[in-house]
């Protein structure tokens, strides 16, 4: 079951799928959409009343695989809507099938065999070349992995790699696909957007849409590894549905599904941010695994909220002498609060934007010191 979509109303058809029910179909009477419209009630159920003072802290998301579940603290920020969702630009089955159009070039189904049988899980194209990612719980203990295209294609496809810490796989395919257009930058509170998720009916691959409205962006996940910041949406689906990406309006890749927190009306979806996905994707295929860049500084975070009018960011508690930070002239008690341009209000959120960074990248940093906001570019060291 999968919370509050028919299950017989899907929103499309696999193409392999149409073509099987066009064999038996006469020629004349070609296949049109349902007539019946589809309202809101489609991507219904969603109106999920989530109050700012919602405690996330104490969830233990719903994982797959034997990887260690991880754990959702506190989020960094407000905003958490307290309304009703709403689902005005979103109003039926073939808006939610345009906002996915773009995307669902670049979506992979993976039936993935393993010794106690057969599942279906979901891969999107990283990277030309038949680059396609997926979440290692979808891919664990696989003897075959076969990517089905969006025509029906089936080709094999070979795992080059996983980062342990993201749960971040990569796979690679015969065939050079579409690339999604993976954006970097959270996605806006309240923002609806489009999660598109493939599944087994019938033994077919079929892909499903659903539509989710943006909790919070920056929602800190603690992994056995470390922690990231991930985007929660409210979204009907399971942990099943891991490695499925999220679609933005203009139909450009802002998340992958990392794991799912509560149940029921209050589930909550959390997604890798795509620019952490791009950038570990990358690191995979070049080396195989992750190698990480330095800061050389420890940070904390701000002890206290701020006034509203304050920014928040990372505190430099410590900074190595000779290292990356102090060579950029950081020193104890500056506050970053942007890199490369993109704000950073917590430790998390600066964990996640360094993470797959390499050495020898420079990144230019913002900086509070003394109530001036000051610029200077790092040049990560080695780890």
């Amino acid at each position: 079951m999968r919370g509050w979509v028919p299950p017989d109303d899907r929103l499309w058809l696999h193409p392999s799928e149409r073509g099987r029910q066009s064999a038996s179909a006469s020629p004349a009477a070609p296949a049109v959409p349902r007539p019946q419209a589809r309202g809101p009630w489609v991507i219904g159920g969603l109106t999920v009343c989530v109050a700012v003072t919602l405690v996330i802290g104490g969830l233990v998301l719903a994982g797959t695989g034997d990887s260690p579940a991880p754990v959702v603290s506190s989020p960094p920020v407000s905003g958490v809507p307290t309304t009703e969702i709403d689902l005005s630009t979103l109003t039926d089955s073939r808006a939610m099938d345009t906002v996915a159009g773009t995307a669902r070039d670049s979506t992979v189904a993976l039936v993935v065999t393993t010794a106690s049988g057969t599942r279906v899980g979901t891969g999107v194209v990283a990277e030309a070349g038949g680059i396609v990612v997926a979440l290692e719980p979808v891919v664990a203990g696989a003897r075959t992995i076969t990517a089905v295209e969006s025509d029906g294609t089936r080709q094999p496809a070979v795992f080059v790699g996983a980062d342990p810490a993201t749960r971040i796989a990569v796979l690679r395919i015969p065939d050079d696909l579409p690339v999604a257009d993976f954006t970097a930058g959270d996605p806006g509170t309240g923002t609806v957007t489009v999660a598109m998720s493939e599944e087994s009916r019938a033994g077919r691959p079929a892909i499903r849409l659903y539509a989710g409205t943006v909790l919070s962006a920056g929602i800190a996940v603690r992994t056995p590894a470390g922690g990231f910041c991930e985007t929660a949406v409210a979204a009907p689906l399971t942990r099943d549905d891991v490695g499925s990406p999220l679609v933005g309006g203009g139909g450009n890749v802002v998340g992958i599904l990392d794991a799912v927190a509560g149940s029921g009306r209050t589930r909550i979806a959390l997604f890798l941010p795509a620019q952490l996905v791009r950038d570990v994707t990358a690191q995979l295929v070049s080396h195989g695994s992750v190698v990480h860049g330095a800061l050389g500084a420890s940070v904390v975070d701000l002890p206290a909220a701020p006034p509203a009018d304050v920014q928040l960011g990372a505190v430099v508690s410590g900074v190595a002498p000779g290292g990356s930070a102090a060579q950029a002239g950081l020193v104890r008690g500056d506050r970053i609060v942007a890199v490369d341009g993109e704000g950073v209000r917590s430790v998390a959120e600066l964990d996640t934007r360094l993470y797959a960074e390499p050495p020898g990248t420079e990144l230019p940093v913002t900086f509070a010191r003394a109530g001036a906001t000051r610029s200077t570019t790092v040049i990560l060291g080695a780890a």
